[in-house]
């Protein structure tokens, strides 16, 4: 396989080379505009011949398109997702998230390439705050470019997950720090739930989606909750803290941080499909292809898939291997 990896450089981009060097790739782009990111790539992963590195940005098109050539799929992994920050540039986020996703498409489209998945996050549903919004609106692109794009051979679709144990600047490695300096482990709210993926699964669900991507769907995987006041204690136990009040609640950040999230929306659980350990989303309309059809279950009524509704939860126990687990945020 031919790839390219917008925001390449990031935490899923390079856990998605490892694997993909691991699975024997053709050829592997790392698109992203950190030049000091990709060299330091380059020293871990000893610049193997797959390897393509490419400077530039998303929201730059003509780049993209020159990047693209030859390449059979995408992965489009970058993104602005700091909602404190964000929320103070409107624009930035705007340019990145939202143009930068159509830049993606039609670039895409033009180079002949086979397949786009957009990576979404849990905070496009029902956003409330802008990088939710500019994740929605992501999808909404992604979904409705199958429109010209389908025509054309390219087939365009999104996943969507939860929190990634280990993603740069996750609260996994605030603890981390605050722990090994015996300080207590901050939280935004003792109340708070999130869903939990590793960057493995992660990694693994971003390839079967793409395997399997027809057109116009949305991928969302079966994750466990957490409390968050559990995830700090299995922080706390994981790098054994020495403070003796090893949790401080310090409020939720500006911008809009939810208290919980979901996953499906009330309207998407009339047509979404549970296909074993993952649920797909159709279209609403889907008139590129008719012929497309989603195989699998339907959902029970009066489903929800909130993170503080979920069936499944993990414990202090179970996440305390999760954490020590977890890459090392080197840069």
């Amino acid at each position: 396989m031919n790839i390219l990896i917008t925001g390449g450089s990031g935490s899923l981009g390079r856990a998605l080379v490892r694997r993909l060097l691991k699975d024997g790739a053709e050829r592997i782009v790392v698109f992203s505009r950190d030049e000091v990111k990709q060299a330091r790539m380059a020293e871990e992963f000893g610049d193997p011949p797959p390897m393509r590195w490419m400077l530039g940005d998303v929201r730059d098109k003509e780049r993209l398109e020159s990047a693209l050539w030859h390449v059979e799929a995408v992965l489009h992994c970058a993104a602005l997702k700091r909602i404190d920050a964000v929320s103070f540039h409107p624009t930035e986020i705007e340019k990145t998230n939202i143009t930068g996703t159509r830049n993606v498409i039609e670039a895409a489209v033009r180079a002949g390439v086979g397949k786009v998945l957009i990576v979404s996050s849990d905070k496009a549903v029902n956003p409330s705050n802008l990088y939710g919004a500019s994740k929605q609106m992501a999808e909404g692109i992604a979904v409705a470019a199958n429109r010209y794009a389908f025509p054309q051979g390219t087939r365009v679709g999104a996943v969507r997950y939860g929190n990634v144990i280990g993603s740069r600047g996750s609260a996994a490695h605030i603890w981390k720090r605050q722990a090994m300096l015996g300080q207590p482990l901050t939280m935004t709210d003792i109340g708070m739930t999130r869903f939990i993926i590793t960057m493995e699964q992660a990694v693994e669900f971003c390839l079967a989606a793409l395997r399997d991507l027809q057109g116009g769907e949305i991928f969302v995987p079966a994750l466990p909750s957490a409390r968050m006041v559990d995830m700090a204690l299995a922080a706390a136990e994981a790098w054994n803290t020495r403070t003796t009040s090893p949790l401080r609640s310090i409020g939720r950040r500006p911008g809009g941080e939810k208290l919980h999230e979901t996953l499906l929306s009330s309207d998407e659980v009339f047509r979404a499909v549970r296909q074993g350990s993952r649920y797909v989303v159709p279209p609403v309309l889907h008139g590129w292809d008719e012929k497309i059809t989603w195989a699998g279950d339907p959902l029970p009524a009066g489903f929800q898939y909130s993170s503080d509704t979920n069936a499944w939860w993990l414990s202090v126990a179970e996440l305390i291997p999760m954490l020590k687990a977890m890459p090392e945020e080197t840069w």
